[in-house]
């Protein structure tokens, strides 16, 4: 097991252990790097984590993969059965993508990784020939220099209902039917409330159904819950083993993408583990697969972290800002992965709350992405409800809104921006910054929740949706600037960021967050879970997924500052 970098750092993030309090006074030093995305980026996926142009390994040069685009003078030629250069209407040239990071679906079976290089034809499947998982090409525009990147379109396969995470009628587009917490879920699929949220003084009561021609009491929605009771399914079948957990491993392994196991299904509804280990219940007939076009940069750090002269604990690092420049994209979950981090700690402007005893209440009259009303005095949260004791039925409290007592409403209310920042205050009241934006390319929708609903401008932050014309905050395609906090993780549940301490950024063995595959021992150096070489360099992913109008990235700016021990006693 890694060791962990809370160990070397005092709780505070303040202080280095080793570091005596009596040493002389430290030196805040200033540092910065800027890497210009190209074609030389794009990222392929055969476990080595080449790209295109290569990068620095630890033993030196590694030699680019020209075979990842087809097209270019130093690539090869297209293939007749494949995808061929094409030429935006901005006149760039965009390359077609062979990198493996595609599926092969199989309808009511699932999805596969598809091999780099394959052109073969597979019987009852569905399958792109070689070159076909999206389009690059190097640009230069009034923003500057930079790489545009174009996905294809994503891979879609039935399945039984509730098997998927799309809900696809005879004609209709995929409507998501898919979420993180139980209680969002219960309120598409039922009317009983497991965290009543309409009122702070509502208590358990269910509400009454109508008869809509009398006005009749005929029914009450606390006959009307979710069935509960889920099965392991074992190759294709559903077995008499009942789910009690969903810790990675038990009973399931993480699993987006077949239905043959790791899956959990009852009448209303079944449950996946997502790779971060989260749960994620679905009841729709349809599962997508995206292809990724990954995009990976090594950038410079201070060259004192590698000297022969670091002290074995590392440096305090007190700043980490990442500032990407691109276009808005239409996918809220182009991710940016720092050393292949992800950062659920990072959730930018949450809605605004008050704290009465144990309960969250709403600040603001606002509403739900499906336009529903909320009030001010909305019950968001309530430690009460948490856990399974108050449920009509043996519910397990597998996800984080049955086991802190968050309500339907803290999670779709439009009260919200995930690309903002939140402050609030201290003890004695000074301002502090409590969470930064979500570590995303800037999108013009909220993605999670609320995920076709595009973020309102400030004018309209509260109106009920649709929003009229012009309403809307980001616009596809417009520049924009994305800027990260790579320190946020001290407000979240995870703890102090790895990147608090330089060995967290040149050494992976001290960041347990960059996961290795499974059965391999950590090492400063090597190739994470994910395809992301792990160097002493700063090693920056981005991955693109379902924009088939192409995402222009430009550059990405690293500020650090961090603290040198001066030799003065």
């Amino acid at each position: 097991m890694r060791t962990k970098i809370s160990k070397l750092i005092t709780a505070c993030g303040c202080a280095i252990l080793g570091i005596s309090a009596t040493a002389a006074t430290a030196a805040l030093i200033p540092f910065q790097t800027i890497h210009t995305f190209s074609i030389d980026d794009i990222q392929g996926g055969d476990n080595t984590g080449n790209t295109y142009g290569g990068y620095v390994g630890a033993d030196g040069e590694v030699a680019g993969d020209k075979s990842i685009l087809c097209g270019l003078e130093s690539s090869p030629a297209c293939p007749d059965d494949g995808s061929q250069p094409q030429v935006e209407k901005d006149g760039s040239t965009l390359y077609p993508i062979d990198a493996a990071f595609g599926y092969v679906v199989s309808d009511f079976v699932g999805a596969e990784v598809r091999q780099k290089g394959v052109t073969a034809e597979i019987p009852g499947l569905t399958i792109s020939p070689q070159y076909s998982e999206g389009f690059a090409g190097n640009i230069n525009d009034e923003n500057g220099a930079g790489l545009a990147v174009s996905n294809t379109a994503t891979s879609l396969f039935k399945v039984h209902d509730p098997y998927g995470t799309w809900c696809r009628g005879v004609a209709g587009s995929p409507v998501k039917c898919s979420s993180e917490h139980y209680v969002v879920m219960e309120h598409v699929l039922s009317c009983y409330q497991s965290n009543p949220y309409i009122g702070i003084d509502d208590g358990i009561d269910q509400r009454d159904l109508t008869d809509p021609e009398t006005g009749e009491v005929i029914d009450s929605c606390s006959n009307h819950s979710l069935d509960n009771t889920l099965k392991i399914v074992e190759n294709f079948v559903v077995s008499e083993l009942p789910l009690t957990s969903v810790e990675p491993g038990d009973q399931m392994e993480a699993n987006e993408s077949t239905v043959r196991d790791d899956i959990a299904v009852g009448r209303d509804y079944s449950i996946t583990l997502k790779d971060d280990g989260k749960p994620l219940y679905r009841w729709g007939n349809a599962v997508k697969r995206p292809t990724d076009i990954r995009i990976y940069a090594q950038m410079d750090l201070p060259p004192e972290w590698t000297d022969e002269a670091a002290p074995e604990e590392g440096y305090t690092v007190t700043s980490a800002k990442l500032t990407v420049k691109h276009t808005i994209t239409n996918n809220p979950n182009d991710q940016i992965r720092p050393e292949d981090m992800e950062n659920e700690g990072a959730t930018g402007r949450l809605p605004a709350y008050d704290i009465v005893g144990e309960r969250w209440i709403s600040k603001t009259n606002c509403y739900t992405g499906n336009g529903e009303d909320i009030q001010a005095g909305t019950l968001f949260k309530d430690s009460a409800y948490a856990g399974k004791t108050h449920f009509p039925v043996d519910l397990n409290a597998f996800s984080e809104d049955l086991k802190e007592g968050f309500t339907n409403a803290w999670y779709t209310t439009i009260h919200r921006d995930p690309f903002e920042e939140m402050y609030g205050k201290d003890s004695e009241g000074n301002q502090i910054k409590l969470s930064g934006p979500r570590w995303r390319l800037k999108a013009n929708k909220f993605g999670q929740d609320l995920p076709s609903l595009e973020i309102p401008s400030a004018e309209n932050e509260c109106t009920q949706p649709p929003y009229k014309k012009g309403g809307k905050k980001y616009e596809v395609g417009d520049f924009a600037i994305t800027t990260i906090d790579l320190l946020d993780f001290d407000a979240a549940a995870e703890g102090v960021s790895p990147l608090r301490n330089s060995r967290g950024w040149i050494d992976a063995v001290y960041n347990e967050v960059n996961e290795f595959p499974a059965g391999v021992t950590p090492t400063p150096v090597g190739i994470s879970i994910n395809n992301l070489p792990l160097t002493p360099k700063f090693d920056l992913a981005i991955y693109v997924k379902g924009d088939k109008r192409a995402v222009k990235i430009y550059n990405a700016t690293l500020d650090i500052e961090w603290d040198k021990p001066s030799d003065e006693e």
